[in-house]
């Protein structure tokens, strides 16, 4: 009964970034329907085997050291953070079931609803005139407005719904879903870095294929191709598509030259503290909000040893995804390689974050506490 409970509370918890109107209201989801009954739960069935694998150790290790940080700043809100990142993680990969995570209906779901939720406020934002018919749409309602993270969410969601579609040789969804996915990014939202994500997705899947299927493959990719050349053809002079790229590289090398700067300044190994703002600018106009890389920021404000431990983590879970064939290593490996564009803390109040990292994280996990389980038993 615990895991339909859980299951169904993440749904919410996940479904309240489209549609609460506020953060608060998604925090209070998870204190109220996640983190304390996954307290009691995970006290109740001794850890539920998280620790009996070298992932989950890796895990306890990697949350273990933010308590080195967080005594060094004195920040008792930052306790709190990590208490509820380590909720989170292990409830999602010890008291839900991951076939839950890996249904049809789940991962279809998951696609259509964010494909509905950005196209369906574009369309109003035309109507309305909120935003000109080819201009960027560029924020969103409710909680997930930042139109990168919701980008990036729909890229990922597709790379985990793919295999299903492909599976039960549903290619016309699967085309329509890729097509809506590179329209929403590169005429909707104008976001490049969901593009880089494209990219590592396409030459994923088209390195996978001809692999496996070479002669099949072939053909295809090269009417793909065709039809790529014919698409960027028909827009090369369309305003949209100039604007897309004229805003340059939105100072990400100078913002990466300058926090890398002042993480070397405070020192490697510890950081800055989880606290820290800069007080530079970019070009000397511009205030620095975050290191927009969710690698400078878990250096920059936990220091090395965290991102050293994230990166351990990180690989093992990928390593373990591809041995056990789980397409949330690809929905992981896909939000990494974009949120190292843009991305903050990864250890704080539920953000945009814990569905793009925390959570195909925990669900491999979960997978490989399950399959150790099942090797048990079958002894």
């Amino acid at each position: 009964m615990s895991r339909q409970y859980f299951g169904a509370a993440l749904i919410i918890f996940l479904l309240s970034y489209v549609l609460m109107a506020s953060s608060k209201w998604t925090n209070n989801i998870f204190y109220a329907f996640v983190a304390l009954p996954g307290l009691v739960f995970l006290i109740k069935e001794r850890g539920a085997g998280l620790f009996s694998n070298k992932l989950g150790l890796a895990w306890l290790v990697f949350l273990l050291w933010f308590l080195v940080p967080a005594a060094v700043a004195g920040d008792g809100q930052f306790y709190k953070h990590i208490l509820y990142v380590t909720l989170f993680v292990f409830v999602v990969a010890g008291l839900v079931s991951p076939d839950f995570f890996r249904s049809e209906g789940f991962v279809r779901a998951l696609f259509w609803i964010l494909c509905l939720y950005i196209y369906g406020y574009a369309a109003y934002a035309y109507q309305t005139g909120v935003f000109g018919f080819g201009s960027r749409v560029g924020l969103l309602p409710a909680r997930l407005e930042n139109v990168i993270y919701a980008s990036i969410w729909l890229f990922c969601a597709l790379a985990l719904a793919m295999p299903s579609w492909a599976r039960n040789r549903r290619w016309v969804e699967a085309f329509a879903a890729v097509v809506l996915s590179v329209v929403a990014v590169s005429f909707v939202l104008q976001t490049r870095t969901a593009l880089v994500g494209a990219a590592f997705l396409f030459a994923a899947w088209a390195c996978y294929a001809l692999w496996r299927f070479p002669r099949q493959t072939a053909p295809w990719l090269l009417a793909f191709a065709v039809m790529g050349c014919i698409a960027l053809w028909l827009v090369k002079d369309a305003k949209w598509f100039h604007n897309l790229f004229a805003r340059g590289d939105s100072y990400r090398i100078e913002l990466f030259q300058v926090m890398v700067g002042e993480w070397s300044n405070c020192g490697w190994l510890l950081g800055c503290g989880v606290d820290f703002h800069t007080d530079k600018l970019l070009s000397g106009v511009m205030p620095i909000q975050h290191p927009h890389n969710i690698f400078v920021a878990m250096g920059l404000y936990t220091g090395a040893i965290s991102l050293v431990l994230f990166l351990v983590v990180m690989a093992m879970t990928l390593v373990q995804a591809a041995r056990l064939r789980d397409p949330w290593g690809m929905y992981l490996a896909c939000a990494l390689v974009m949120l190292n564009f843009d991305g903050s803390k990864l250890i704080g109040n539920p953000d945009e974050l814990w569905p793009l990292v925390l959570l195909p994280a925990a669900v491999v996990l979960g997978r490989v506490i399950q399959h150790q389980q099942q090797r048990r038993s079958s002894f």
